[in-house]
Parts: structure tokens; C-alpha cells; sequence
């Protein structure tokens, strides 16, 4: 605020000065053309040279007030939110300073009405703090469990499915008492509605997501809410007068600011004013912790910051729909992309009950048909996938091998599945040929290509920015089938090698095109085709 108040002081002042200095100025300069009359020639030409050596009165104002005008319009302050002292966002931020919150060097800017951002006022050096907010600002889950409802809720014994649950109905209890509430400022700054999270779209835009997984995790989450609400309500009756609609307005707050914290040794949950007021970006801008020492909840920075820049935070590394269905948005570039492919054992395998009974012997629920979230990476999740499919391609010699390999592997379902090594180049190439026909089932289950959504989104051809949303994240779900595909197609090549060198020759040609796809080559292919070319 101080820095605003500077800002338009400086630009009245120099304004003014300005036009002062331009009576001064030609003044002097009429002075000093009299008197240079009366020099000689030689004179004349040193007093000029002297005056129009240095910079004037005049240029230097000029050149200041060109500096405050530039800087106010890097600022933006015509979309700076706390300006308007009867803004809710203003009464939140004054009730934190008079609580000895501090972010001297940053202010909010509303890019529209749902969406809003925070900027720097200056130039911000590298690992230097840029919020601090006291604890007692901070909705923390031990707050809400210690409030009247949280301790109603426990007297009651309800079974609590999600965590947030507690912040969620401590929310409403404050919002019911308005401004008797201490949080009051905090939460009338809230937002009223969620209108891009995908949980309220109408069906026109759930018809966009048609193929997607994300359509799944929509459902899940509406019948979450729907079943702890309900299961706390028959028993908490003070709850229940909050209604099922705000219940999923709290949670979907929680969710979509909450901070995972550790206060005095205790690892919480927390609400944390104006600190929930930064977008999303990798890599970070900040780092934020809260500080024992301090009894506050600090933001620091990781890089240099330029006056006027948006300061970001981030929420981590995570696949869209996460992105997608929890804060109403989806990244066009995200390397955390996963899709779904369901992978069977086949019923026409003539080990096909032997399978079966290892699978239940191992506990694989289920063991005929498996549904796997898998990122376009050779990584655990990937790994899993592809020992299903390696247990279920095995003839009777690989069955026997396996029987006495499995002794030496852990014993937990998944971390045997993803412990399962390629057994021998047919084992591998039947793999492939399945993950390729399990890609390519996914990918049909989409309505639209990958090169009609890339189109859609360069020519911005979309209705409204749920609409780009639901085509982001769609896009980035066959990005991966098709990435599974490609890795498919280009592992096949190499397998069809006569000799360790033509197989050499063909991963010479294939790999250090994609990182990825040569972490696999790395850890199967290669290490199959040396075995392979020992045993010949």
C-alpha cells in the first residue's frame, strides 16, 4: 500500500516539477544566449558544449517521470483487486496486517472475475521472504477438530473418509456465524461458486470428455461427497443443517487451497490467507513452510522476481485430471500425463488356469482383467503393467523358471508384478503386441484425434475455457496411448534382430530421440539381447 502511495506521489510531483522547470529552463537559456553573444567565437562554442554536454533540468524529470509511468504500467494497478477499500480482498488484507501478516513487495491482480493472480511490486532478490502469516490466521484440521463441530463430529463416532472432512465443517461453522467470526475477512473472500471445476459440468461439456478416465474420477468424487455427507448428517445434526451443496462448496475450498504443514512437531492441515492466492507453475518460483520458530507460515523465493511478474507457487507434480478435477484447470504441456489401458489374461491361454491360481495365490485382484494408470515413462506404475503382461504371456518353460524366481522377489502383489523381468525376447515381443492392442482399444474410445484436439487449441476453436479444458485433457491422455504405441512399434524393430549387432546397429538408429522410450531399452531390451546372444 505504502509502495502505491509512493508511486503516485512520485508521478504528481515530477509531473509538476516538470512544467516548473520549463519556465526555469528557457529562462536560463535565454540568459546564457545574451550573455554568450558577447564572447568570442571560441567561447561560445565551450559554453555550448558545456550545456549540451550534461543532460537539462528538463530531460532528467522527463526521463524520471517516463521511468514512473513505465513501472505503474508493468504494475497494471487498474487491475490490482485490494485497491477498493470496500473490495472484500482489501478488509483481508488489513485484517491480516493488523495482525502482523507481512508481503510488503507483493499485491493481487484479477485477470477476470474467477481468476486472479499475485504479482511483485518490485524487483525481488532469490531466497528472500515474501509472506509471513502468523498461526493464528491459519485454519489448521487440530482448529477444526477442537471447534464445537469437530468435537461433535467425534462424540458422534462417524468414520471420517477424508481428512479435509474436518477443515470442511469447520468452514461452515465459521461462515454461519458471519462477522462474529475472527476468519470473516478470510472468507468472504472465498469464491461463491466453482464453475470450472468439472464436478458441476453440464453434459455438453461431460460429452467432451468422452474416452477420458477423468469422466470416472468426476463420478467417484460427486459419490464421495455424497456418501460422507450423508454418513456424517445421520448422526451430527448440526451438520446436517449445513446441507449437501455447501458441504461440497467447503471441500472443494479445502482442496483447492490447502497447504500439508507441521505445527510444533504435529503434521496438519491448513487454510492459509493471501499464501492461497498464488497460481501454479513449474518449476517453482517459491518455497513455503511454516516456521516454528517464527509461529508463522512463511513464502520465500527461489529465483529472481521482476516488478510486475506473477509470483507462482506449486502444487506439485501431478497428472492433469488431478490438476483437472481438483482446482478446475489442465496444463497443454505436462510430462505427468497418465492414461488407462485394461490388460487380460486370455481365457484361450493354454496356461490360462495355472495363471490364474498364481495370481490368486499372489493376491492380484483382479487376476483376469487389470485396469493400469501409467504415465508415458518406464517407471513403477509402467513397470507393474508390463509384469502383468509378462506373467500372463509365459508358456510352461517361463511358468516353471518363474515359480522359483518368485521366492526371491517380495511377496506384495504390486511389487511383484513390477519386479517380473523380461523373461526371453518371445515373452517380450507378445508383450509389446499386447500393450499396443491395449493402447489402440483406449485410443478408440476417444471421439476426436490427436491432431484435431492440437488444431482445436492453436486456433483457440473452443466455447469457453472449461471447453479447453476438457480437450487439454483429453489431448494429454492419448498423447500417452500414443507414446505407448510408438515405444510398441520401435521396441518390436529392435527385436527382430538376426545378431547382437544388428539388434546394436537398430538401437543406434532408434534411441537418443526420446529419454523416455531409452529408459526402456536400457533396462529390457538391452539387457535381453546380451543374454540372448550368450545363450547363442
Amino acid at each position: 500500500e505504502e509502495k502505491m502511495s509512493q508511486f503516485a506521489d512520485a508521478l504528481a510531483h515530477y509531473t509538476e516539477g516538470l512544467k516548473l522547470c520549463a519556465t526555469t529552463t528557457e529562462k536560463k537559456f535565454n540568459n546564457s544566449a545574451a550573455k554568450s553573444k558577447r564572447k568570442s567565437a571560441a567561447d561560445e562554442n565551450k559554453h555550448k558544449g558545456m550545456i549540451t554536454g550534461k543532460p537539462t533540468c528538463r530531460e532528467m524529470l522527463g526521463a524520471a517521470v517516463e521511468r514512473v509511468r513505465s513501472s505503474m504500467e508493468t504494475l497494471r494497478l487498474d487491475q490490482r483487486i485490494e485497491a477498493d477499500t470496500k473490495d472484500p480482498f482489501f478488509r483481508m488484507v488489513a485484517w491480516l496486517k493488523e495482525g502482523g501478516a507481512t508481503f510488503p513487495e507483493l499485491y493481487m491482480r484479477r485477470y477476470r472475475n474467477d481468476h486472479r493472480g499475485v504479482h511483485a511490486l518490485s524487483d525481488i532478490d532469490p531466497q528472500k521472504e515474501i509472506l509471513y502469516v502468523p498461526l493464528k490466521f491459519i485454519m489448521t484440521s487440530e482448529m477444526a477438530k477442537s471447534s464445537s463441530i469437530g468435537k461433535s463430529i467425534a462424540a458422534a463416532k462417524v468414520e471420517v473418509e477424508s481428512s479435509h472432512t474436518w477443515l470442511a465443517a469447520f468452514l461452515l461453522s465459521e461462515k454461519s456465524r458471519k462477522q462474529s467470526s475472527f476468519f470473516h475477512p478470510y472468507i468472504s473472500i472465498l469464491p461463491e461458486t466453482f464453475t470450472t471445476i468439472p464436478l458441476f459440468f453440464k453434459q455438453d461439456l461431460l460429452d467432451e470428455l468422452k474416452g477420458s478416465f477423468s469422466l470416472e474420477k468426476i463420478d467417484r468424487r460427486n459419490e464421495h461427497l455424497k456418501k460422507e455427507f450423508e454418513t456424517i448428517a445421520a448422526k451430527v445434526p448440526e451438520f446436517k443443517k449445513f446441507g449437501h451443496d455447501a458441504f461440497v462448496w467447503a471441500r472443494l475450498v479445502v482442496i483447492t487451497r490447502i497447504f500439508g504443514i507441521v505445527v510444533d512437531n504435529v503434521k496438519t492441515d491448513g487454510l492459509v490467507p493471501y499464501a492461497d492466492m498464488l497460481n501454479h507453475k513449474l518449476p517453482r518460483d517459491t518455497a513455503w513452510a511454516y516456521q516454528d520458530q517464527l509461529k508463522g507460515f512463511t513464502i520465500n523465493t527461489c529465483r529472481p522476481i521482476k516488478m510486475g511478474e506473477e509470483v507462482f507457487d506449486s502444487y506439485g507434480r501431478k497428472c492433469n485430471h488431478r490438476f483437472f478435477v481438483n482446482y478446475g484447470f489442465a496444463l497443454t504441456e505436462n510430462e505427468d500425463n497418465e492414461a488407462v489401458m485394461t490388460v487380460r489374461l486370455q481365457s484361450t491361454d493354454p496356461e490360462a488356469s495355472r495363471k490364474a491360481r498364481i495370481f490368486q495365490n499372489l493376491l492380484v485382484h483382479p487376476y483376469h482383467e487389470r485396469g493400469y494408470q501409467v504415465p508415458a515413462k518406464y517407471e513403477q506404475k509402467t513397470r507393474g503393467l508390463f509384469g502383468f503382461l509378462r506373467l500372463c504371456k509365459m508358456n510352461t518353460k517361463e511358468l516353471m523358471a518363474f515359480a522359483g524366481e518368485r521366492k526371491m522377489i517380495p511377496q506384495d502383489a504390486d511389487t511383484l508384478l513390477e519386479n517380473i523381468l523380461p523373461r526371453t525376447k518371445r515373452n517380450e515381443l507378445l508383450v509389446l503386441e499386447e500393450l499396443k492392442k491395449a493402447a489402440q482399444t483406449s485410443m478408440s474410445a476417444f471421439s476426436t484425434t490427436i491432431e484435431t484436439d492440437e488444431k482445436l487449441l492453436k486456433n483457440k476453436e473452443y466455447k469457453s475455457l472449461n471447453h479447453r479444458n476438457c480437450i487439454v485433457m483429453r489431448l494429454g491422455e492419448k498423447k500417452v496411448l500414443q507414446w505407448f504405441i510408438d515405444l510398441a512399434n520401435r521396441a518390436t524393430r529392435m527385436l527382430r534382430y538376426r545378431s547382437f549387432l544388428s539388434f546394436a546397429s537398430e538401437a543406434k538408429a532408434i534411441m537418443h530421440q526420446d529419454p523416455e522410450f531409452d529408459v526402456y531399452v536400457e533396462q529390457v531390451l538391452e539387457p535381453l539381447a546380451i543374454a540372448e546372444s550368450i545363450l547363442l
